[in-house]
């Protein structure tokens, strides 16, 4: 479900949520037109199984609001429909808010070394109280989150699911040196995603 995402100066990640439809973050519009790539486990070279397309339509959430980094969300409509493959297939997001949990993990391109590949990394979950400690900035559509041991998510890693229970539940954001990440939580959004893909 991993798409890279190439731009202009910028690389994102996205995840592929319907054979035509990729969620990513709204930050990376400003570098379109973007190139997806499915089915990748290196960035560095061609491998059997991967699938790059073309976006036919851009979707930015109206309210995104770059200073802020509020309603950072963008679906990108594919040009062709994926065809599903053994190196890939689609990822449900979740449509209900609830509450904190254990199991979560964020999932990229590790861009801190020279020859970016697919990882996996867990991700513990903070209470909203916790968040709005670690950020004056925050606001209830945010999802955020610390490693351990710490780490801060590179600037390629915009775009990256946070999945748990095997749903995309948040699209990563930005960090801040503290290794607390932010990531804008996909239920708040349900209703307009829907409208969107419909």
């Amino acid at each position: 479900f991993m798409a890279y995402l190439r731009g202009q100066n910028k690389v994102c990640g996205g995840f592929l949520v319907s054979q035509n439809w990729v969620m990513t973050a709204a930050q990376c519009y400003d570098h379109k037109p973007l190139t997806v790539t499915l089915g990748a486990r290196t960035t560095q070279r061609r491998e059997e199984g991967q699938q790059t397309f073309q976006v036919a339509k851009y979707c930015c959430h109206p309210k995104f609001n770059r200073k802020t980094k509020q309603n950072d969300i963008l679906l990108l409509k594919l040009e062709l429909p994926a065809n599903k493959t053994n190196e890939f297939r689609t990822i449900e997001f979740e449509k209900n808010k609830y509450d904190v949990e254990m199991g979560c993990n964020v999932a990229g391109w590790d861009d801190q070394t020279h020859t970016p590949t697919l990882y996996k990394a867990n991700i513990t979950v903070m209470k909203r109280r916790q968040c709005s400690n670690a950020n004056i900035g925050y606001h209830g559509d945010l999802i955020c989150g610390h490693r351990s041991p710490p780490w801060v998510p590179g600037k390629d890693d915009v775009g990256d699911p946070l999945i748990c229970r095997g749903k995309a539940r948040g699209i990563f954001s930005y960090s801040q040196n503290n290794g607390v990440s932010f990531y804008t939580s996909i239920a708040s959004y349900a209703g307009w995603i829907d409208d969107v893909m419909r």
